[in-house]
């Protein structure tokens, strides 16, 4: 479960946009380490995390740290939460030190997330976000920027962690450029998965498609993941689709339908 792209966020007063694959806040200088960090914790116990944040501009600036639950939509999209909203928030149970703090350019500034676990009966994973956001710079037009980066945390409680899940539905329908297929996979157990898989097309037991599902695709505990993937023209006829997915579990999960074109 190697695979994270950092959450880095660029804020427009009055709007916010996700910007892809970068690991620091483009234009604005902010960086964070750990991006990710995976953790195994005994009930009872406490730990303290070492974030650091990283000012790589020619200008001062100001940086206030918050801490959150996520979860993921089903079309992969982060959806931010109150801490302690979700049953499976790790961020109930942190503290930051120092929870703002001024940031020279150019200097790097080490923030302690401290966590303690209460004693009781727990099991599997849980996880939070702790964002970094400076305060709004105005650029030319008036407009204010704010970069925001993240580091996420998902701890483990040992000899806990299930991994499970299953294709719950599936359907197939035209397209403008052939068939579009929908997958819809489950995790039914109590830590993020990463997905990869692939659907075959069969006409009278014959192979006449093959797509390839994104790869890693990411689940988080509890969640769904609706994959969409389209594949060629098919004359009309008669036809069944079967998919499989390796979500990392003992054994893989399939699913099948059938469907007709016209």
């Amino acid at each position: 479960m190697k695979h994270f792209r950092a959450l880095v966020f660029l804020t427009l007063i009055g709007a916010l946009a996700l910007m892809p694959n970068p690991v620091h806040s483009d234009g604005l200088g902010l960086d964070v380490s750990p991006a990710k960090l995976e953790l195994a914790m005994t009930p009872g116990s406490s730990y303290n995390v070492p974030v650091t944040v990283h000012n790589s501009t020619s200008n001062s600036t100001h940086v206030q740290a918050t801490m959150i639950d996520f979860a993921l939509a089903q079309n992969g999209d982060y959806e931010f939460e109150k801490t302690g909203t979700r049953g499976d928030s790790l961020m109930r149970w942190a503290s930051i030190n120092p929870r703002e703090f001024d940031l020279p350019a150019g200097t790097t500034q080490q923030v302690r997330l401290s966590l303690a676990v209460p004693a009781g009966n727990l099991s599997g994973e849980y996880a939070g976000i702790v964002f970094f956001q400076t305060r709004p710079v105005r650029r030319a037009g008036a407009v204010a920027f704010s970069a925001r980066v993240a580091t996420k945390i998902y701890m483990t409680i040992p000899g806990t962690v299930k991994i499970d899940g299953a294709i719950a539905k599936m359907a197939a329908s035209p397209a403008p450029a052939g068939e579009l297929y929908r997958v819809l996979f489950k995790n039914l157990g109590n830590a993020h998965v990463y997905l990869r898989g692939q659907l075959e097309v069969q006409k009278n037991g014959q192979t006449v498609d093959r797509v390839a599902f994104p790869s890693q695709e990411l689940v988080e505990r509890g969640g769904d993941r609706l994959i969409e993937v389209n594949g060629k023209r098919l004359p009309p006829g008669k036809y069944q689709a079967i998919a499989t997915i390796d979500y990392g579990g003992k054994t893989m999960t399939g699913g099948e339908i059938n469907f007709g074109t016209q």
